[in-house]
């Protein structure tokens, strides 16, 4: 239990240490001032906006569309039997490439981790961030040692976290 707590807590806790990381995000495009896209992205972001926001839920909405057959994704196709169902975040943070990548454990099988980028475009004049997408998600690590009960009491314990 340690183990999640520690990982889930740290992970929430890192990210919202991120602005300066993102310096090497998305350095194709910078504005005037030498921003990057995830320096607007994620600007403000505080402990809540990591544990909930439109990354997160644009990745929720994609795996139901795919879970219930609405799209077809044949790079899910091989974990179709393990990201059913809610997840929990294990960490999220801005993306080198632009946008969230996001590591999640699904609830029903703990001991996988897999993480998804998801995208979104900032208009640099307004700073304003809209259209975000799914790009991608692969299994990261198997055998990872937790169970659905510690998850449980990370939940009851760091209640800005849920389950997705």
């Amino acid at each position: 239990m340690k183990k999640l707590l520690i990982l889930i807590c740290c992970a929430t806790l890192l990210s919202c240490g991120h602005k300066n990381q993102t310096k090497v995000a998305d350095t194709i495009e910078e504005n005037a001032n030498g921003e990057t896209l995830n320096d607007i992205r994620f600007e403000g972001w505080g402990k809540n906006e990591w544990v909930d926001n439109e990354y997160i839920r644009t990745l929720r909405n994609y795996l139901d569309e795919y879970n219930g057959g609405k799209i077809k994704d044949a790079r899910l196709d091989e974990y179709k039997d393990y990201i059913k169902g809610k997840f929990v975040i294990a960490n999220i943070e801005p993306y080198i490439v632009g946008g969230a990548y996001i590591s999640i454990i699904f609830y029903d099988n703990p001991d996988k981790i897999f993480s998804a980028a998801v995208y979104s475009d900032v208009d640099i004049k307004t700073r304003e961030v809209t259209n975000y997408k799914f790009r991608s998600m692969d299994l990261t690590l198997t055998g990872y040692d937790v169970t659905q009960e510690e998850i449980q009491q990370f939940l009851k314990e760091c209640p800005e976290h849920k389950l997705w």
